[in-house]
């Protein structure tokens, strides 16, 4: 919003949702009397503030806070609540349901509402020149020259220089404005949805090719182009072409019919042509998102590539994919182009049949003349160019929406849910219990647990195997809350994930995935990812857990040693050491090793094995793997195909 609020000493209790098998738990709030709170998010339900002092959020119920606060409560700015039935949840709050589309920019672009009156007057300049200039010639022409009075010419000469001056640079003013607001929504557009697609589940990156993510982020630079470009300007032209037409009717009703005939044949081919252009607009992108999605998967895969000798195959394939892309881009230019040949043919044609007419007139010798026609022709053009300008438009404005429509399928997926307050401490000792568990990836996929009930003892170190396919990694992703089980339920101390905020589940977790991915920087930069604010000491005592410390030592830049994309110039094993140092370094609770010694050699995983073991007792860890490391001290080993043949599933588990 924000507000403050002065709060009195009642206790404000904040109820969590109460499940069969799961514990409810209450927590309540007690405030000091006078103690200023700032408001920083609030919907129908909750109010969450940082008390004055304190850098711990506080969730209080809204309905409870309007009660027993005010008046005590000061409303810096307040908006208005959604209507109920109008609300979704949203990283634990309501938030509206709107569709993501052109409407959003309107709401942006009023946001601006001074320097759109800065673009308007500026505009209402150009226009008052561009009327002024034809008049200012027609006496020229008609006065000037006939009586030959040459003071006067020199003196409507230098008027017109100032108006071309003043015309200039209003057209720049108002350009660098245009300009200057398309950046700045630009800039809230593209972290919008960049911030947008961080949050969505990772099953909608697991089904849709890299590249055709990338192709539909580019449409941001579509928007940005149509939006300050030449829409903007010419929708503020627009208006005064109404003024220019009342004026040719004045000059001549004739010519003016003429224009406004051939004008009214060129939009209506323009509209015409509107379908045509949408589908070769959609098969362009869809084609260029194909050739984007091949080159991203193929250049990733390019160590294959060469080893398998694929490169003949690869270019062929991407010879076809690339000529169809170009055939299709062809196709839409040519669209275009076929439209702007007609366009300028009707333009000169109205322009020479207007010289003819006028030429006419001019001889009947019943008050039209020249100067009038040239002036005529001058207030014609002005008025054809916008026409023209707004056939133009219209396909840019046929690209920006197919761009709206491919980031609205993004901007319109609901996120994960997070919250302000992510708070560990939802999360006590690391007691894990999968209850009823039913899991499938989908209704074309078997079942890869029915019925699944574990239970794993906080600080207790158990090992999870079994055959490829039986689930162990997708376990996993359920504890972290990538998927949703069909049926049952998983509790972390006796609390359903499902209540749970992402960021607050997942906070508690440390993993060390079975591909390591490091990011282009700093060996320094990829270890304190998860842990921005840890100390040097805190990741030197990580890596020395991890058996890297001394490796990072012995480089010449030490921690500080830039690494390329993907940590290309480590081995497969200091890449795994790496993600164990950076998973340590989070202070998790709860630890999985997703195949996390598959590329040590054996020392180094003997040695990773007896710091695991100085680890017993003080987190819980999860160790999925098809051979435990010697001198590894397990407490369980779960068999999890075995788990599954129990409930009676052989066919299942074979399947999965």
């Amino acid at each position: 919003m924000p507000a403050i609020a002065f709060l009195r000493s009642e206790s404000l209790v904040q109820p969590v949702p109460s499940e069969e098998g799961v514990e409810d738990s209450p927590e309540a709030t007690d405030i000091p009397p006078s103690i200023p709170l700032l408001i920083v998010k609030t919907d129908a339900e909750k109010m969450i503030g940082f008390r004055a002092g304190s850098q711990t959020p506080e969730e209080i119920l809204t309905a409870t806070a309007l009660e027993q606060l005010e008046p005590d409560l000061i409303l810096v700015s307040r908006d208005d609540l959604p209507a109920a039935g109008e609300v979704e949840e949203i990283a634990g709050f309501a938030t509206e349901k709107k569709k993501f589309g052109f409407g959003w920019f309107v709401a942006e672009l009023l946001k601006h509402k001074k320097i759109w009156r800065d673009v308007l007057l500026a505009s209402l300049s150009i226009q008052l020149v561009g009327l002024a200039t034809p008049l200012f010639t027609q006496v020229i022409i008609d006065k000037v020259v006939v009586h030959q009075t040459r003071s006067t010419l020199i003196v409507l000469g230098v008027a017109l220089i100032m108006f071309m001056v003043f015309s200039t640079g209003m057209s720049w003013l108002r350009q660098y404005l245009v300009l200057h607001t398309g950046n700045r929504i630009d800039a809230v557009l593209g972290s919008k949805v960049f911030r947008h697609l961080l949050r969505l589940p990772l099953p909608y990156f697991e089904n849709r090719p890299t590249g055709t993510q990338i192709a539909r982020l580019q449409g941001v630079e579509t928007i940005r182009n149509f939006v300050s470009g030449a829409a903007i300007t010419l929708l503020l032209d627009l208006p005064f072409l109404f003024i220019f037409l009342a004026v040719m009717f004045a000059y001549s009703w004739e010519l003016s019919l003429i224009a406004v005939g051939i004008l009214s044949i060129i939009s209506l081919m323009s509209f015409l042509m509107v379908p045509i252009f949408r589908e070769k607009l959609n098969l362009q992108f869809m084609l260029g998102a194909q050739n984007q999605a091949f080159l991203t998967e193929y250049i990733a895969g390019m160590s294959t590539v060469k080893s398998l000798q694929m490169e003949p195959d690869v270019d062929k394939k991407y010879g076809n994919l690339f000529s169809r892309y170009l055939s299709a881009g062809f196709a839409t230019r040519q669209v275009g182009n076929t439209y702007n040949v007609i366009a300028n043919g009707l333009e000169q044609t109205m322009t020479l049949s207007l010289l003819l007419v006028g030429a006419l007139l001019v001889m009947r010798n019943e008050g039209f003349t020249v100067g009038m026609l040239v002036a005529f022709q001058m207030f014609a053009s002005r008025m054809s160019q916008p026409m023209l300008r707004l056939v133009g438009l219209w396909q840019e404005f046929q690209q920006a929406n197919i761009a709206v429509k491919r980031l609205g399928d993004i901007l319109d997926m609901p996120q994960e849910p997070h919250t302000l307050t992510p708070n560990r401490e939802n999360v006590g000792i690391g007691r894990i219990d999968i209850m009823d568990l039913a899991f499938r990836y989908s209704e074309n996929h078997p079942w890869l647990y029915r019925n699944l009930n574990l239970s794993f003892k906080p600080g207790h170190l158990t090992v999870l195997a079994g055959a490829s396919g039986c689930g162990k990694s997708t376990l996993a992703k359920l504890l972290l809350g990538f998927y949703l089980p069909q049926e049952g339920k998983i509790a972390l101390d006796g609390k359903d994930i499902r209540y749970l905020a992402a960021n607050e589940l997942r906070s508690v977790f440390g993993v060390v995935p079975q591909e390591t991915v490091l990011f282009s920087g700093t060996l320094y930069d990829n270890l304190v990812m998860a842990h921005p604010h840890a100390t040097f000491t805190e990741v030197i005592q990580a890596c020395k857990a991890a058996e890297i410390h001394e490796v990072i030592e012995s480089l010449s830049e030490g921690y500080q040693t830039e690494i390329g994309e993907r940590g290309t110039g480590l081995s497969g094993g200091q890449r795994q050491r790496l993600a164990i140092a950076r998973a340590l370094l989070k202070k998790p609770k709860i630890l999985i090793f997703d195949e996390a010694v598959s590329n040590l050699d054996q020392q180094t995983a003997e040695l990773f094995a007896k710091t695991i073991n100085k680890l017993k007792g003080k987190v819980t860890m999860l160790f999925i793997t098809h051979q435990v490391p010697k001198g590894l001290h397990v407490d369980e080993v779960v068999e999890l195909g075995a788990i599954v043949r129990q409930m009676g599933l052989v066919e299942e588990a074979q399947a999965g």
